[in-house]
């Protein structure tokens, strides 16, 4: 019951489904069970068992006042129209009810089709969600390929097992209780020694249902690691070829997916256990039922007529289905709590950077961006940024230099707050940043990664990114600007050329001009260039280079670079190492002061 509890958050918003879910399934049930109380007068007249009755009786939803003017109504069709008439209107009842019962049944189902579709759905939009709300150092301690996962095969899991099943969970159960509060009043002896019985079947599919989610949640975690190892494997297929590991990279995934094979194999025997099991105890319960309703019809003594006896064994055996198919539901309810857990672990994710109670809003800055003794570690055994001051006014740029693992990067995360500062604060215009809306910081600011982060989209949605209704002659100025413009136009449909995943399509130094076109695009009054120009050849570097120190005379940059040549514009040079800065002022001040800049210069120049 926990497990089904579950789902009730993600079942809320489709509750008017579900409530005619429920009514038209109870409909059905009901009719389901008239086509075998139908029987009852079918076989009394053909046995020729059935006594004249004269007058009817009060009804009651008793067995005497049922059975007594369910007597009364077919001894004056039968005086009133004879025998064979009798069962041509029973047949003809008989064909009514269960065309009303399959009408019913197809209601329930047609209600219950939103509810299946609509929570996959609901999970898919509020799992994408939150991945994009969440903060990135969130994403650093995840696998990516689990993340997937658990978007891709967890959601459909969810899908097709846990709330498929949920309809079960609501239509067996009616049925089991209509057909039982059936037999109860056919003969409340028999009904009672299956209903001590039954217990006993409940007990063990419990205890297989428990094991089943144990293994199945294995399974998921399971597959999870082989589809990060795929990922990983497709990311360094040209590593794998050069240094030969394909063998090892092949050893490993059948490792892994003989594990999966494994574990699978254990949770469906498991599952294929349950069938057999709750059959075989049903029949078990059964015959000890038809033993003592035997008894009953031989006695002859009226507690137990051998119609009644007949229709009461074919009422049981439509509980059967129902019940299997309610094991059925319990255990799909089993394999979607898995798959949910590992969904909410997603959902439930804290996102910690948020904009404060009474949160700015801001839509430019006048003078200056500062950082004040700014500390950081991504881990508390290792600090990567200690005791960071850096003042940069409106309109200057600033470059930020040192080895790799000096915390240059870092630095520039933390502006736009991918992380949050644990110590000290950086303001803008005297306003921290955290007290700033979030998206009117952002809005501010615009950056070009080393890493050319592109989607798999048109040329021009790609510059366009982020910007509604896009003007295709800015587009074309920014690109301009970037140096993309003539490699653009030599593609197959120019600016509207789709450029593949990550933009595969293109070669490294053009994926990085798209970059900074899309930078540009912005027209930010902030600039992040990491390593903005690293990916370049000799030529696109000059004029793409060019074309940024142009950019960036009204606006305030702050850049990364390990190329030398490229910063020394800048109007103040940081030099960082591990995490502290030991040096700062202007390309020729610091090559004078013949230090840690100075050396690092030698080294490009030679």
């Amino acid at each position: 019951m926990r497990d089904f509890i579950k789902l009730i958050p993600y079942l809320r918003r489709y509750k008017k489904y579900i409530a005619l879910n429920v009514i038209f399934n109870l409909f059905g049930a009901i009719f389901s069970f008239g086509t075998i109380a139908t029987i009852i007068p079918f076989l009394s007249i053909l046995f020729n068992t059935n006594e004249i009755v004269a007058d009817s009786i009060p009804f009651e939803l008793t067995k005497e006042s049922l059975q007594h003017n369910s007597n009364y109504l077919l001894s004056a069709i039968i005086q009133t129209y004879g025998k064979p008439a009798t069962l041509l209107f029973i047949c003809g009842f008989l064909i009514c009810i269960t065309l009303l019962k399959n009408i019913f049944e197809y209601l329930s189902q047609y209600f219950n089709i939103p509810v299946v579709n609509g929570v996959p759905k609901d999970l898919y939009n509020a799992t994408f969600d939150k991945i994009l709300h969440l903060p990135i150092y969130y994403f650093t301690n995840e696998r990516k390929g689990d993340i997937m996962a658990r978007m891709s095969s967890d959601i459909t899991e969810v899908r097709n097992s846990m709330v498929n099943s949920f309809t079960g969970f609501i239509k067996n159960p009616l049925y089991i209780v209509i057909y039982f509060a059936g037999i109860l009043i056919i003969s409340w002896q028999m009904t009672l020694i299956i209903l001590i019985l039954l217990p006993i079947t409940a007990i063990i599919t419990g205890r297989i249902g428990k094991n089943l989610k144990k293994a199945l949640h294995k399974a998921q975690h399971l597959q999870g690691d082989i589809l990060v190892f795929i990922d990983e494997t497709l990311s360094g297929l040209k590593v794998i070829k050069v240094f030969n590991g394909i063998g090892y990279m092949q050893q490993k995934f059948k490792s892994n997916n003989y594990e999966y094979y494994k574990t699978m194999n254990n949770a469906n025997r498991k599952h294929q256990l349950a069938h057999p099991i709750t059959e075989s105890l049903i029949i078990i319960t059964l015959s000890f039922a038809i033993f003592y309703g035997g008894s009953l019809v031989l006695k002859n003594d009226g507690s137990m007529s051998a119609e009644g006896f007949i229709t009461f064994l074919l009422a049981f055996t439509q509980i059967v289905s129902p019940a299997k198919a309610f094991t059925n539901s319990f255990y799909g309810i089993k394999r979607g709590a898995a798959s949910i857990e590992r969904i909410e672990k997603i959902l439930h994710a804290e996102v910690q950077i948020l904009d404060a109670p009474n949160a700015k809003s801001i839509t430019t800055f006048e003078k200056d961006i500062e950082f004040k003794n700014v500390s950081f570690s991504y881990t508390k055994e290792r600090p990567v940024l200690q005791n960071i001051s850096i003042k940069l006014e409106k309109g200057k740029s600033i470059a930020l230099v040192g080895q790799s693992g000096s915390g240059k990067t870092t630095i520039a995360h933390l502006l736009p707050r991918f992380y949050e500062v644990e110590q000290g604060d950086i303001v803008i215009d005297g306003i921290s940043i955290k007290d700033i809306k979030l998206q009117d910081l952002r809005n501010l600011i615009g950056i070009v990664t080393q890493d050319s982060i592109l989607f798999n989209d048109t040329i021009f949605n790609n510059i366009a990114f982020g910007i509604e209704n896009a003007d295709e002659a800015k587009v074309i100025e920014a690109a301009k600007l970037a140096n993309a413009h003539d490699f653009i136009m030599e593609t197959p449909l120019g600016y509207h050329t789709n450029i593949g995943d990550q933009g595969g399509k293109l070669s490294g130094g053009q994926r990085q001009r798209i970059s900074i076109a899309r930078a540009i695009m912005k027209n930010p009054q902030i600039l992040l260039l990491d390593e903005a120009t690293s990916a370049l050849d000799t030529e696109s570097e000059r004029l793409v280079q060019n074309a940024l120190e142009h950019l960036m005379k009204d606006r305030t940059s702050l850049i990364i670079a390990h190329r030398l040549s490229t910063i020394k514009n800048a109007d103040q040079i940081i030099v960082l190492q591990d995490g502290a800065i030991v040096e700062q002022g202007t390309h020729n001040e610091l090559v004078a002061l013949k230090g840690a800049y100075q050396r690092l210069h030698s080294m490009q120049i030679v």
